[in-house]
């Protein structure tokens, strides 16, 4: 479970519902220096497990190096060839995911979220994306408007989406999802369905007027506002002032179902 400081007590994962792999990747990456050394001996058995792992899937009879050999060869078989490397890439996923786990789990900066629930803010760009999958079902007869050039104009190409925690009762931080990272046929709208836990990085600070439609691409400073006191202008906003309404935005690498403890 999460606890106070943002780790996890040793959380077993029953489901994967979000994964974002690039993020995940890029992060064990620059985790171990930008580069793996495969001559440590727990890499060693890391490649020895996963060699074996795709041989048992590739129903034995699998050497590694005859297949490369193969492949550069061009003997290989274009239908063999794309088994195994699709045999590749879910094994290399796998352990992906699971370094990822075993990493960020003690990291404390990497922001552990409950199993509380998040929903799309009012008025905001993800509640449009929820909504506007359903009305892609309706005939375009019966809808005035276009709504492939609305979604085009509306979400262009947009990846990430903001949703807000419901036990926070006054927004304090944002979890944005990247839309390619849904696992298992899941969508953003089922987000608000299901008790989670996120793995996120803080990547910045907005408001929460800012997550509307109409005020997002607002740029909001101290020489906007409409009202400055001669206080402000002499000794500058206080510190309360200026964050009282920022909310921390966090990018979610993460997202899955957790073991419940007994």
């Amino acid at each position: 479970m999460v606890n106070e400081n943002g780790k996890d007590d040793k959380v077993e994962f029953l489901k994967v519902v979000y994964f974002d792999e690039d993020a995940a990747q890029d992060y064990i990456d620059i985790t171990n220096g930008g580069r793996l050394d495969w001559t440590t001996e727990e890499n060693k058995e890391k490649i020895a497990k996963i060699i074996a792992e795709i041989d048992a899937k590739a129903k034995g009879g699998f050497n590694l190096f005859n297949v490369i050999k193969a492949a550069l060869s061009g003997e290989i078989k274009t239908d063999a060839q794309g088994s195994l490397s699709n045999i590749v890439g879910s094994t290399l996923k796998n352990t992906l995911l699971t370094d990822y786990i075993s990493t960020a789990r003690s990291d404390p900066d990497v922001k552990k979220f409950g199993v509380d629930g998040v929903y799309a803010p009012p008025n905001s760009i993800a509640l449009y994306r929820m909504y506007s999958s359903y009305l892609n079902v309706v005939p375009k007869d019966q809808i005035p408007i276009d709504m492939e050039k609305l979604n085009d104009a509306v979400l262009g190409e947009r990846g990430y989406y903001a949703m807000l925690l419901l036990d926070e009762k006054e927004p304090k931080n944002v979890l944005r999802f990247n839309i390619v990272g849904f696992k298992n046929q899941y969508h953003l709208a089922d987000l608000a369905k299901m008790d989670l836990v996120y793995y996120g990085v803080k990547v910045g600070t907005c408001t929460k007027e800012q997550l509307s439609i109409e005020n997002e691409f607002t740029v909001t400073t101290s020489a906007m506002q409409d009202d400055i006191s001669v206080d402000e202008i002499i000794n500058g906003p206080s510190p309360e002032q200026s964050s009282s309404n920022e909310l921390d935005v966090y990018d979610i690498v993460l997202a899955g179902v957790i073991r419940e403890k007994g």
